[in-house]
């Protein structure tokens, strides 16, 4: 381990200059965006899997590493962070309790996601396993559970730290709103847990941009890289969030769109950012949606100082310097150091 310093580029301490001491990291990417923000924290990451070039940069500091090499240069390694609990535990923690490395999990949403309401043997093991196998190696200290909001740690029953989202509001805007266009980003939106056939419904009554890999939608496509998909969040009108129970109330697209300057016309959800008529606008269906979307087009000026709002909700509530001192302090107790002190 070595030192490096890094710019504090938000908060109180904008510009200064904090010297931390550089981790060697070994991690999986099954989050490019996520991964990409953790990049911020500093330190020398070593990342199994392909880096989804259309989805985010390469960090300076991320290597590229495949499983044979990760296993010989292990005992390199000061930390291990898994995204899987179904693929990376099993994995990893072999290897970090063998060599003596701490393993931090990230839990990226509730327990009851990923077709839990569509299988009683799928419940039955995420029960059993949330409830015997993760609790124990809890309580046994053999891993560290990180939860990305309150909602997605809410029906786990498993003790850990929240990390809220960290966005890097120096990155995204300045917002425009000139495409008289609701925008939409995401993966294979025709899934459990998104209203689609909303977005099929609204689509056909006012215009909707949808980024991402969705082969139900003729015509859609990823973003080919970083700066086109923030060039969306500049032009875009408003951003149309349809994400719906036991997902969260936002996610990382949604956030980047708010730090953006967008408003946002969300579903009703218990953790949502959203104040509606403030930051943006909360609807129970598509007709609602379709209402509050044709306010918005037709009044660039209105969409502007909600889109204002979003911003600065963002900056209080998912502010990058927070993400960027909580995972430090984490990796640092997690080896035995003490926190990372504030920059000065």
């Amino acid at each position: 381990m070595g030192r490096i310093f890094s710019t504090v580029n938000e908060g109180p301490y904008k510009g200064a200059m904090a010297a931390i001491e550089e981790l060697k990291i070994l991690t999986i990417n099954w989050h490019t965006a996520y991964l990409y923000n953790l990049s911020k924290t500093g330190h020398r990451w070593s990342v199994l899997k392909e880096w989804e070039d259309c989805n985010r940069p390469f960090p300076a500091n991320f290597e590229r590493i495949d499983w044979p090499t990760a296993r010989r240069k292990f005992p390199t390694f000061d930390i291990v962070i898994g995204h899987s609990i179904w693929l990376d535990i099993g994995r990893f923690l072999p290897y970090c309790l063998r060599y003596h490395k701490p393993y931090i999990q990230v839990i990226h949403g509730r327990r009851a996601r990923g077709g839990f309401s569509r299988s009683r043997l799928r419940r039955f093991a995420k029960q059993l396993y949330s409830n015997l196998a993760l609790q124990t190696m809890v309580k046994l200290g053999l891993i560290h559970i990180v939860f990305i909001s309150p909602y997605a740690r809410s029906d786990w029953g498993l003790d850990g730290t929240t990390i809220a989202q960290g966005i890097p509001l120096d990155e995204m805007g300045p917002y425009e709103g000139t495409e008289a266009s609701l925008l939409t980003v995401g993966n294979f939106l025709h899934r459990e847990h998104f209203a689609f056939d909303d977005l099929m419904r609204i689509g056909t009554r006012v215009p909707v941009k949808i980024v991402g890999r969705n082969p139900q939608i003729p015509g859609c496509r990823p973003s080919k890289d970083w700066s086109e998909l923030r060039a969306f969040y500049r032009s875009c009108r408003a951003y149309l969030n349809l994400t719906r129970e036991p997902e969260d109330g936002h996610n990382l697209a949604m956030l980047e769109a708010m730090a953006s300057g967008m408003p946002v016309i969300s579903l009703r959800h218990p953790s949502t950012p959203i104040q509606d008529g403030e930051n943006g606008f909360l609807v129970d269906n598509s007709e609602q949606a379709v209402e509050r979307a044709r306010l918005l087009l037709a009044d660039i000026e209105f969409a502007r100082k909600l889109g204002k709002c979003a911003r600065e909700t963002v900056a209080r509530n998912f502010s990058s310097s927070a993400f960027r001192t909580n995972w430090n302090n984490l990796l640092f107790r997690s080896i035995g150091r003490a926190s990372v002190p504030p920059a000065s």
